[in-house]
């Protein structure tokens, strides 16, 4: 009996004294990172991160210990893919001193992009990446010499496979066709209808449209026969423009008959919100678009962007006097 006691908390003590951090799954819409406790100096740091995957959201637990004799000033905390794509908290941090020989536990959360390019075209982060690496800037206070602290994290490579095996990005992603000569003929248009403007600029890439100083942003995807949108649009310019969400619409390209209605909404950024439909200049807007598409099989369809009625100028002239073309956007996860 006496021997039996002496195994179990023999293991028992080995086991507490592991200082890595390893979490056993216990939810199927959480991943967890192993991390190992890290010391630098005076400050040392303990580390649980978990991915929500509906939301695609890590969530790190944060100890930091100042076991020095001068307090610890933290300026910024950042998460990184192994490709170096870096981002910053989207709650849960703000700048902070610790004082000496204290601790502190921050719950800090990140919706960190892991795919750059998805993100660019359809506004999608991408999923979870099997490793992270998560940074803490600091210095001691009354010391200019900024110093960061680095903390290394991995996942189990078995639950790694079995997420990207049930979590595919099965989208697809569009992009401006820029090659319909419409810098040209917008900007011949601009001249007419708005003579004041000098200089017109006009100029169309893969996911922006440049007029005049109105900056428009788009990133649009197709996801299970809905297709998502969502237009960033900045007033840099001289002159006011008037939103006409009901007039814009995507489809798909010389589709005839009836067409099932979008749901848009515009939310201002910036700006007068007694009426959100108007841009002055300095007005920041977002239109959420979201549209049920049922598009044929063979997938990779060209899209038609509707939008010569959906910006209007003074004088109820139209902003653009064409529409656009989208098309599919390859070698997307």
């Amino acid at each position: 009996m006496k021997l039996s006691a002496i195994i179990i908390l023999t293991v028992f003590i080995l086991y507490s004294c592991n200082s890595s951090h390893k979490k056993l799954k216990s939810n199927t819409n959480e991943l967890i990172y192993n991390t190992a406790d890290t010391t630098a100096g005076d400050l040392s740091a303990s580390l649980n991160l978990t991915g929500k995957i509906k939301t695609t959201e890590l969530t790190a637990q944060l100890k930091l210990s100042n076991s020095g004799s001068a307090p610890i000033d933290f300026q910024e905390m950042e998460i990184a893919t192994p490709e170096g794509i870096r981002s910053g908290p989207a709650a849960g941090f703000e700048p902070f001193s610790l004082a000496n020989g204290k601790d502190t536990t921050l719950n800090v959360k990140f919706k960190p992009v892991n795919d750059l390019r998805l993100y660019q075209v359809t506004g999608l982060a991408g999923n979870f990446k099997g490793a992270y690496t998560v940074s803490i800037g600091y210095n001691a206070a009354g010391n200019d010499v900024s110093k960061s602290l680095v903390l290394q994290t991995t996942i189990d490579k078995t639950e790694f496979t079995a997420y990207i095996k049930e979590n595919k990005n099965l989208v697809t992603g569009y992009s401006f066709d820029t090659k319909t000569g419409f810098n040209d003929s917008e900007k011949k248009y601009f001249k007419a209808v708005i003579p004041a403007v000098k200089s017109p600029f006009v100029y169309l890439s893969e996911q922006e449209i440049a007029v005049s100083g109105l900056n428009f942003k788009l990133k649009t995807y197709d996801k299970q026969d809905t297709v998502y949108a969502e237009f960033s649009i900045v007033n840099h310019a001289d002159f006011p423009v008037k939103v006409i969400a009901d007039s814009l619409n995507i489809m798909l390209i010389n589709k005839a008959g009836a067409d099932e209605k979008a749901i848009i909404k515009i939310e201002k950024i910036s700006g007068a919100q007694n009426d959100v439909n108007m841009m002055e200049k300095g007005d920041r807007v977002l239109i959420h678009y979201k549209k049920h598409m049922k598009l044929p099989a063979t997938g990779g369809e060209t899209l038609t962007l509707h939008l010569q009625n959906a910006f209007i100028l003074s004088g109820r002239k139209r902003l653009f006097n064409e529409d656009l073309k989208l098309l599919p956007v390859s070698n997307l996860k």
